[in-house]
């Protein structure tokens, strides 16, 4: 198994992996892409068949010592890591690539390896984001952040080595809302802490989800997938302007609305808004059929109140979570760290510093999120209370008539009476009334 440079190349020069269709490049020696290369080497320990055995491949190129690329540059390394690790299986796989368990017999330790596969390197910004996460990833060296051990190229593709955690990842433990409901805050503090220290030297991660959270052997959380991150103090961006990337359950308004000059801080803590909402109801803020409308709900709705969807909640933890999903971004926490500090209170069972929004304030937030609709609720509203005070002033001249017409009854009806009494009294006593 060699490991070979990689080029761009058009799409008349590809041909297709025989097992998965995966385009390959005119350069690659293998009909096989590098994902089932490597199920076949974890599964059978050879990489073709003798009957899908082509030319001799080039002889394996030198090793070289591993070290971050500098994604400024076009070129990358041509590191054999077929040589340097033993595959034990695939862990997972996305759009850009797939994960591996892998024992690395040099250092006698397990890890995780990321290959960016030749299907998802469609163009240079597949690269480029690539080695953006890895640059990114290799400088915030924090507890509870996954560190990258190694970086180099597997036939051409990019990959790089990093700690392997067997305890699975956040999504795992968010199956029963509110059980060891202090374990999981504490969770949660650790990787607010994490974020906020990513924050405080320039990267924002724009993909923060419970699957992005690994956990080791003791539960430690780990905040890993850096490959959507951007550079606060950077000018420029891996997307295209009003491209959406990232998880509709877990991104904020702005994010899902395509506004990629609004994102700063408060997006992350949108996320760990959505995580915390996860942990408190057993569902994200918001879930739909497609993504789609997932999207379109995350910026025109307001999230339900967790206590509305499973009962009982913990006022003070619903609060801070709603805090958390403002959808106006200056309205939610300043900083993760400032989230931390107030999960840190409810922990302590000290007063925290969010406070419920009122009704007024929920009205208004309401209206500046459909001003259209409430220009035709205005209206409606103004001529219900015309046609109301018409119909009350007509039945108070009604009602005015009716008592007059009454009262004009009883006047008559007296009369006539003492008229009839007088009438009587002239009878009895001989006297003839005229």
């Amino acid at each position: 198994m060699t490991a070979n440079t990689s080029r761009n190349h058009s799409v008349k020069d590809q041909r297709p992996c025989i097992e998965c269709g995966a385009p390959l490049a005119a350069t690659d020696s293998q009909p096989l892409c590098p994902a089932c290369i490597f199920r076949r080497i974890a599964d059978t320990g050879s990489t073709i068949h003798s009957s899908e055995q082509g030319p001799a491949p080039p002889a394996p190129a030198t090793l070289e010592a591993p070290q971050i690329p500098d994604p400024n540059s076009d070129s990358d390394r041509d590191t054999d890591f077929y040589s340097e690790y033993e595959l034990l299986g695939e862990i997972g796989r996305g759009g850009m690539g797939v994960i591996y368990k892998a024992h690395q017999p040099g250092l006698n330790r397990i890890v995780a390896l990321k290959v960016i596969h030749t299907a998802g390197l469609a163009g240079d910004a597949a690269r480029k984001r690539f080695q953006s996460e890895v640059k990114i990833a290799g400088r915030l060296n924090h507890p509870n952040i996954v560190p990258v051990f190694d970086v180099g190229v597997m036939d051409g593709c990019p990959c790089f080595s990093m700690e392997f955690f067997p305890g699975g990842n956040l999504a795992h433990r968010l199956g029963r809302p509110g059980s060891n409901l202090p374990e999981a805050v504490r969770t949660l503090v650790k990787v607010a802490r994490a974020v906020y220290f990513a924050h405080q030297h320039g990267v924002l991660h724009r993909d923060l989800k419970p699957g992005n959270i690994l956990l080791d052997a003791d539960g430690e959380p780990h905040v890993a997938d850096f490959g959507l991150a951007k550079e606060l103090d950077s000018g420029g961006d891996l997307t295209r302007s009003g491209a959406v990337l990232g998880s509709p359950n877990y991104m904020s308004p702005e994010q899902a609305a395509g506004k990629a000059g609004r994102l700063s801080v408060a997006t992350d803590i949108y996320s760990l808004g959505a995580i915390l909402y996860e942990m408190l109801t057993g569902h994200p803020p918001f879930l739909s059929a497609t993504p789609l409308e997932t999207m379109r709900l995350v910026v025109e709705q307001e999230a339900p109140r967790p206590s509305s969807t499973t009962g009982q909640v913990d006022r003070d933890l619903e609060t801070i979570c709603l805090k958390c999903l403002e959808k106006e971004p200056a309205r939610r926490y300043a900083t993760a760290g400032d989230l931390a500090e107030d999960l840190e209170r409810w922990l302590r069972k000290e007063p925290i510093h969010a406070r419920p929004a009122s009704n007024s304030e929920r009205v208004r937030k309401w209206i500046q999120r459909h001003p259209a609709l409430a220009g035709v609720s205005a209206l409606l509203l103004v001529v219900l209370i015309a046609g109301l005070a018409a119909i009350t002033w007509q039945w108070r001249a009604a009602e005015h008539a009716r008592h007059r017409e009454m009262q004009e009854r009883r006047r008559a009806e007296a009369a006539l009476a003492h008229s009839a009494i007088a009438l009587a009294e002239s009878a009895a006593s001989g006297v003839k009334v005229e």
